[in-house]
């Protein structure tokens, strides 16, 4: 590889990588805008879902942290998946990522709209096509702004999250004080119980906690960017998801403490900011506003960094277009991949403007974008294992983190997919699977005409006593 089609190394320090995590996830912007498909699908059980899809993020989480071990690749997945079991397996991961994300700037981008217009022009806040518009507009800002190159955008990452994390404790303990006074619903520990879930609520609740969680894997594909580029990234990864988890936890409670679950119904996507008003004096309520906004923003970011360097080591392998794999000559970015991106997104923003309402756009896009989640992750935690295989012998801890862990909550994940496809309704079904199985046709036609060595070159797996030639490099 010539160096001028390497990422630039060690921009991002380790608690770079820790906020890039928690920064991926958008607690803000995830509890405004899922908590009221959560409550329909669980009523109030959403704690509980919280938490058993927390267990199984984990389980997700170490799998990223142990192959990025093994192999540093702005592909993660792609890569992982790709080398240890199918290199046809790995470009689905890795374009089932990149379609995720590409939905994603609806389901992220609307919210943005909408908060800004809530700010400036309340009287707008439900029009589609207006909150389309401006949050088209946030959208081509982050993009553009990510082609400036990972420093720029990893300072102003940082300043984001700590300001949205701050906001959102602020909330957290002013809606406990506020709402225990006079709870509309008193806490409960059944919120947890698995008793009081059916089959069928857990897994429409499951699908969409997974939503709630996805993007603190950003810190892989920045790991070419990361100092200790091996290990860096996983603890990352895995310290993200605690202070996420415990977020989601606190609001999720408050919420259902505070409001009935018609008027977090209401409330659709701007939940935070009806939050803000009920516990604090105006304008002090618009410190919600606030941090949805900032939130939004953010994960659009985080988004579209793992969506441009999955496009890069695909381009770099040769195993989808060849102009992906370059960078831009002054800020060493994936340039052509923000380019295509931005136009996919432009034309999924006009067709979104078609919509009656946004809060149909947004549950709709939600639960699509969940089918793809599970798929990609499902696929890394089985990479995880299989990579693993002849080590999983040796102790009981690495049998569990390195194996039974992973495939348990890969085989969830999918089976949560596959339950939940024949409920979702065809236009879900078709938005989250069609956008899949588009993948086979740049599948077949670049491998075709590359002939990569991505396809030929024999899988890999761990071996007791040896360690992996990119670590052992990154140690030097």
């Amino acid at each position: 590889m010539s160096q001028t089609n390497e990422l630039k190394h060690n921009v991002l320090t380790k608690a770079d990588s820790i906020i890039m995590g928690v920064a991926g996830t958008a607690p803000a912007y995830s509890l405004s805008a899922s908590t009221a498909a959560l409550i329909g699908a669980v009523g109030l059980m959403g704690p509980g879902s919280i938490l058993y899809a927390a267990v199984v993020m984990f389980g997700i989480a170490f799998a990223f942290m142990y192959l990025n071990r093994w192999r540093s690749d702005a592909g993660a997945s792609y890569a992982w998946v790709g080398r240890a079991i199918s290199p046809s397996l790995g470009f689905m991961s890795g374009w089932g990522l990149v379609v995720a994300t590409c939905l994603f700037m609806i389901a992220g981008s609307l919210p943005a709209g909408s908060v800004t217009l809530d700010l400036i022009a309340p009287s707008l806040d439900s029009n589609v096509l207006a909150v389309t518009a401006v949050g088209a507009v946030w959208f081509l800002a982050m993009n553009i702004l990510i082609m400036l190159g990972i420093q720029i955008t990893a300072k102003f990452q940082k300043i984001m999250t700590i300001i949205e994390v701050l906001a959102l404790l602020v909330i957290a303990v002013g809606a406990f004080v506020k709402f225990s006074a006079h709870p509309v619903q008193p806490f409960s520990w059944s919120w947890f119980s698995p008793a009081h879930f059916d089959l069928g609520t857990f897994m429409s609740g499951s699908l969409v906690a997974v939503f709630y969680y996805w993007g603190w894997d950003v810190t892989a594909n920045l790991t070419e960017e990361t100092e200790d580029r091996n290990r860096a990234p996983g603890y990352g990864g895995v310290f993200g998801m605690v202070g996420i988890f415990v977020l989601f936890e606190v609001m999720q409670i408050a919420c259902q403490m505070g409001l009935t679950q018609d008027q977090i119904s209401k409330a659709s996507t701007n939940l935070l900011p009806v939050v803000g008003d009920m516990i604090f004096p105006r304008p002090w309520g618009d410190i919600a506003i606030l941090a949805v906004l900032i939130s939004t923003i953010a994960t659009l970011e985080t988004s579209l960094l793992q969506a441009s360097r999955t496009l890069f080591a695909m381009g770099r392998d040769r195993v989808i277009g060849e102009k992906f794999g370059q960078l831009h000559p002054r800020f060493q970015t994936p340039w052509s991949a923000g380019i295509v991106i931005g136009i996919v997104a432009l034309v999924l923003f006009v067709l979104s403007s078609f919509s009656s309402t946004v809060n149909a756009l947004m549950t709709s896009a939600i639960n699509a974008i969940g089918l793809q989640i599970a798929f990609y992750y499902g696929l890394t935690g089985f990479a995880c294992a299989w990579y693993y295989r002849r080590l999983l012998t040796r102790s009981v801890g690495t049998f569990v983190m390195r194996g039974l862990w992973p495939v348990v909550a890969a085989l969830f994940l999918w089976s949560v997919a596959l339950y939940d496809i024949p409920q979702l309704g065809w236009t879900t079904d078709a938005i989250g699977m069609g956008a899949l199985l588009i993948g086979v046709f740049p599948l077949v036609y670049y491998r075709l005409k590359y002939r990569s060595s991505f396809y030929t070159s024999g899988r890999e797996w761990a071996e007791v006593g040896v360690v992996p030639p990119a670590a052992a490099s990154a140690s030097e």
